[in-house]
């Protein structure tokens, strides 16, 4: 069995490299979010985390659409478009340790090294390799997968990505994927969450019980394809680009020598639906095949549409995720594409749900920390007051009101929980889980504020009052930084949080004795309009 439990000083995430033959898009964005936020609380709990992207830039996709736009050479092509997937990265605050490019020298030697430790265990052979080859998803299908394309009936297309496919016949290496079918099984049975969501462990275990792996054609003859890496030994070969590709997540973590790190054992590939197979059935096997262990785990999720369709520029539903971020705040789209998400379904994009998820960060938490903010309360008398002391305790002593005091003890409980629920969400990419509970917090917090009417009260129960709400926003700005780094980044300025506690360890109630200095005076900025 695979010991999954979370490994608290080292983390290692990784996002598919995406295939730069046009610009990046949403289905971008999310799994690099995914990521990023995994990354971030990772280092928000003070443990080791890297978290590696990139770009996959060998492959017949690539060569033929920098044929198509004249340019001088593949490289030259791949060269202008891995930019932007940096520049959507920066944009949105993603923040990679590793960017991984597949032309650098340092994967192709670990490409080499791959491919000659699974030929030293005698598991490629060369043979003659007869079939339908998709150019756009860089696989061959199986006979009873293609079908005449209902549009083109003088072309045909495939059943799972519906794209074209080409008949072929040529001479390739392959490796002996049949043989490891039983050993996939069996590991899937033992190693329930090695796969996630637990609806794509059971689908790829049925697929494996129900169908034979064939084995896997691994080159491609260099009369077709030139770019790419080299067979070790056989310059008339090419190397598939998805062994090629795979390997990128062993190039991240230093190469081949490092594979018994802490780093791969800790490693959870993120990936979209549409290339589970390559991941979960090729990989494990490309990496038994050279006595090398498995990562952590897959994470596999879904697909985005938008207003209900598939994105498509002829309909006009296109999310550009560079532009819709310029109109509303990266952080307002960051956490819209998290809370309206899950691994399990297609997601739909609204845009009029983005206007308003903004209004309600500014007229429900940015207006309650405005409120707290105003002049006649102090805030950082409140925090001296009570930073230490028995919230409960003092609320019976001090707020006679039986029904303020039920609230209160409600809110705590429900910001308490909170810090429990996203320990375990976070670390099930469950994200919509946690963001879908803030927002009662928060609305909560408003009504105490409007229940209490603290500006009419003695400046005991005013400062008490002040203090439980200006801690419950203190609190989820700081548990928040992983999702919303830009936002709860002004909140903790406009409250004066020292950057030295905005760790999970001060992430409860009266943690912090020493903010809100300045938080009261007059011409302050406002942290969201």
């Amino acid at each position: 069995m695979i010991n999954l439990r979370l490994y608290s000083s080292v983390s290692h995430v990784t996002t598919p490299i995406f295939y730069p033959n046009a610009k990046p898009h949403l289905g971008h964005l999310y799994s690099s979010l995914l990521c990023d936020v995994y990354h971030r609380w990772m280092q928000l709990n003070n443990a080791k985390s890297l978290f590696t992207t990139g770009t996959d830039e060998h492959g017949l996709k690539i060569q033929i659409e920098s044929e198509r736009q004249k340019y001088k050479t593949p490289l030259d092509f791949v060269n202008k478009l891995y930019p932007e997937f940096i520049r959507l990265d920066n944009f949105y605050n993603i923040s990679f340790t590793n960017f991984i490019r597949t032309t650098n020298s340092d994967h192709i030697a670990n490409v080499t090294k791959l491919w000659e430790l699974c030929n030293k265990n005698k598991l490629i052979y060369k043979g003659t390799h007869k079939g339908w080859y998709s150019i756009s998803d860089e696989t061959f299908y199986p006979e009873s997968k293609v079908i005449k394309n209902p549009n083109e009936p003088n072309k045909f297309i495939n059943t799972e990505s519906q794209n074209e496919v080409v008949y072929q016949s040529e001479t390739n290496y392959f490796f002996k994927l049949s043989q490891f079918q039983d050993r996939l099984i069996k590991f899937f049975e033992e190693n329930p969450h090695f796969i996630q969501p637990r609806s794509k462990h059971h689908q790829l275990l049925n697929y494996l019980k129900s169908t034979e792996l064939k084995d896997l054609s691994i080159s491609r003859p260099i009369s077709r394809l030139n770019w790419g890496v080299k067979v070790p030994n056989d310059d008339s070969q090419i190397i598939y680009v998805w062994f090629d590709a795979l390997t990128n997540y062993i190039t991240s973590i230093g190469g081949i020598s490092n594979v018994n790190s802490l780093e791969w054992k800790n490693t959870s590939h993120v990936i979209g639906k549409d290339i589970m197979k390559f991941h979960s059935i090729y990989w494990p096997c490309f990496l038994w095949g050279a006595e090398l262990p498995l990562p952590r785990r897959i994470i596999i999720h879904n697909h985005w549409i938008s207003n209900g369709m598939k994105m498509s520029k002829s309909i006009g539903n296109v999310v550009e995720p560079i532009e819709i971020g310029k109109k509303y705040g990266t952080d307002i789209i960051r956490w819209y594409v998290l809370e309206n998400s899950n691994l399990e379904d297609d997601s739909n994009f609204v845009e009029q749900d983005v206007a308003h998820l903004k209004e309600l960060f500014i007229g429900k938490w940015g207006n309650l920390i405005n409120r707290c903010c105003g002049t006649k309360f102090n805030i950082s008398r409140s925090v001296q007051r009570f930073h230490s002391e028995n919230l409960s305790q003092e609320y019976n002593e001090i707020i006679k009101d039986d029904n303020l005091r039920t609230e209160v003890s409600n809110l705590l409980n429900s910001l308490k929980e909170l810090k429990i629920v996203m320990k375990e969400a976070i670390e099930n990419f469950d994200y919509a889980q946690i963001l879908k509970l803030i927002w009662p917090i928060i609305n909560h917090t408003n009504a105490i504020v409007q229940i209490s009417k603290p500006w009419e009260r003695p400046e005991l129960e005013q400062d008490l009052i002040i203090f439980t709400c200006i801690e419950v926003c203190r609190i989820l700005a700081i548990l928040c930084q992983p999702i919303i780094p830009n936002i709860s980044e002004k909140f903790l300025d406009r409250i004066d949080v020292l950057p030295s506690k905005r760790s999970l360890s001060f992430a409860e109630i009266g943690s912090d004795n020493n903010y809100g200095s300045n938080s009261n005076s007059k011409g302050r900025e406002l942290p969201i309009s």
